[in-house]
């Protein structure tokens, strides 16, 4: 048995993967106690995404924590939730990240559509283009009835069977409604990224501490001041094509370092005494070009009840 074809996963970021094909193909699944790229390319979609995982970040071991943001993605996207990377999640992540066109689904649907609703009411509206016949049937109407009426004194009493062309009187409002839809044509386009669009990113992470502010540093050296929690997170990304060392203090007391891959998520957590305290956070890196950006997280956050 093969692991995956490598024709079914479309993201550049999964796609070509044979762990992860084979897991998209179900013939294995990623769970905790595995570790490799695989994990690894899971573990940074689920950041990205904003699933964190604070404590070992993208380090390629299913472990704990991984499972917890698993579970956590698999609930928001109304999967079914295992903590495991099977074939609906794979496949659900990799439609997240595909930019790619998809195959059109549309086209084929709307002129039966049209020729549905205006051949009831009128056979020129199907000469006519879609935009335009909500608007020629209405007034339409009010020729064939005058016309109409006339007819039946000439024959049977049963010719006056066209007296419902006084049904168009009431028509008119029934083809705008009917008309809604072929306007809202794009309501079938737009399913395929409804997904996306249900990936609001958490603003609390796995510890309860809220989203509190962001922003970028560049250079060597900064420092910046919030008014935070006890407890905060500082997720630190670079924005950089190379490596770079960083080494962050804070005015507790506390210094820790790390080296920042490019793309890649590290978390720093810190706590101090009392609540709430003015933090300082003294950043410094080995590149003048360093280009890195931060996002802070509080159990505390001003302006925000608890």
């Amino acid at each position: 048995m093969t692991i995956g074809d490598g024709h079914d996963l479309r993201s550049s970021r999964f796609a070509g993967d044979e762990v992860l094909e084979g897991c998209y193909d179900k013939e294995r699944v990623l769970q905790r106690g595995d570790s490799g790229s695989a994990v690894r390319k899971v573990q940074q979609a689920l950041i990205f995404l904003d699933f964190p995982v604070p404590e070992v970040g993208a380090n390629g071991i299913f472990g704990g924590e991984t499972e917890l943001a698993v579970r956590s993605y698999q609930e928001s996207r109304g999967l079914k939730v295992d903590g495991i990377i099977g074939s609906e999640t794979i496949g659900s992540l990799d439609e997240e990240f595909f930019a790619g066109a998809r195959k059109p689904s549309v086209s084929p649907v709307t002129e039966p559509q049209v020729s549905e609703i205006s051949a009831p009411l009128f056979p020129e509206s199907p000469v006519r283009s879609p935009r335009a016949s909500p608007v020629g049937p209405v007034r339409a109407p009010e020729v064939p009835p005058v016309e109409m009426p006339r007819a039946p004194r000439v024959g049977a009493p049963a010719v006056k069977i066209p007296q419902p062309p006084e049904a168009p009187v009431a028509g008119p409002p029934i083809l705008k409604t009917q008309a809604v839809p072929l306007d809202q044509k794009p309501v079938h386009v737009t399913r395929p990224i409804t997904p996306p669009m249900t990936r609001l990113p958490p603003t609390v992470d796995s510890k309860g501490r809220k989203f509190h502010t962001a922003g970028t540093w560049s250079g060597s050296s900064s420092s910046f001041e919030a008014e935070a929690g006890k407890s905060v997170r500082l997720e630190v990304s670079n924005l950089n094509v190379k490596e770079s060392s960083i080494m962050i203090k804070t005015n507790t007391g506390e210094a820790k370092e790390s080296i920042l891959l490019p793309d890649t998520l590290v978390n720093f957590e810190f706590s101090a005494i009392t609540e709430p305290f003015i933090w300082r956070f003294y950043i410094e890196t080995d590149s003048e070009d360093s280009l890195i950006e931060w996002k802070l997280y509080s159990n505390w956050v001003p302006g925000k009840s608890e």
